[in-house]
C-alpha cells in the first residue's frame, strides 16, 4: 500500500468513527524502517505509542493525553491525516469500554453474549490477543484485579485503545467482527463484566489429567 493511500483509509476509517461517535486521536505510527514509534515531531524522543502534542513548543516529548488529542471535526480530520499515517487512538473514559485479553477468555465473553442476544465489536492486532468493545466499562477493583491476574486489560476511566487499521508493532489492527456488523451498538458494559466473571471462572479451573481408575 503506497504512503498515500495509507493515509487515505486511516482517514476515511476517522471520519466513520467521528460520525459515529466514537472519539478518536491521532497517534504516533509504528516505523518498520526505524523500528520505533513516531509521530512526525522531528524533536519529539517518545519512542512508545503515545497521543501527538498538538503543542508544537511541547519540548521534546509529546506529554498530552489522549482524551485532551481528540479531533472534532471532519476538518480536523483531514488536516491530520493529510500529512502522516497517524494511528487512531481512542480514550476509552469517553468512547466504548475495552476488554483486552487472549482469544479464549474474549471468545468465552462473546459467546454468552451472543447466547444473550448481544453482538460486541472485536478487533486484534496480534495473534492469540482480542479486545472486545462495549458501552463504558467502570469495573469495580475486585474484578478489575481478578481480569488483570488473569492478563486482561480493562480499559475505562484514564485509559484508551488504538482502532484498526492501524498499524503497531505486531502488526495491522483489524477487526474481526467490525462495529458496522454490529450497527454499531454495543453491548451493556453490566453484561460484559458479568460474562468476565464467567470467563474468568472458567480459566481458572483446574486441568485434570492422567486420571486412572
Amino acid at each position: 500500500m503506497s504512503a498515500r493511500l495509507e493515509r487515505a483509509v486511516l482517514a476515511a476509517a476517522a471520519h466513520e468513527y467521528l460520525r459515529a461517535g466514537w472519539p478518536v486521536a491521532p497517534g504516533a505510527w509504528w516505523s518498520p524502517q526505524l523500528q520505533r514509534y513516531r509521530c512526525g515531531r522531528p524533536r519529539c524522543r517518545t519512542s512508545s505509542p503515545h497521543a501527538v502534542d498538538p503543542n508544537t513548543g511541547a519540548g521534546d516529548r509529546c506529554t498530552a493525553t489522549v482524551a485532551e488529542c481528540v479531533v472534532t471535526s471532519p476538518t480536523e480530520v483531514d488536516r491530520w491525516w493529510t500529512g502522516h499515517p497517524y494511528a487512531l487512538l481512542m480514550p476509552t473514559s469517553t468512547g466504548p469500554g475495552v476488554v483486552d485479553g487472549t482469544e479464549d477468555v474474549v471468545n468465552t465473553i462473546d459467546e454468552r453474549l451472543r447466547a444473550d442476544g448481544y453482538l460486541a465489536p472485536i478487533s486484534s492486532s496480534k495473534v492469540g490477543q482480542a479486545q472486545l468493545f462495549c458501552q463504558q466499562l467502570r469495573p469495580s477493583q475486585e474484578l478489575w484485579l481478578a481480569a488483570a491476574g488473569a492478563g486482561v486489560l480493562l480499559h475505562g476511566d484514564d485509559s484508551w485503545v488504538t482502532l484498526p487499521p492501524s498499524t503497531v508493532r505486531t502488526g495491522q489492527v483489524r477487526w474481526l467482527r467490525s462495529p458496522q456488523e454490529c450497527g454499531w451498538r454495543l453491548p451493556p458494559a453490566a453484561v460484559v463484566s458479568a460474562a468476565l466473571r464467567v470467563a474468568l471462572t472458567f480459566r481458572a479451573r483446574p486441568v485434570i489429567t492422567g486420571l486412572s481408575g
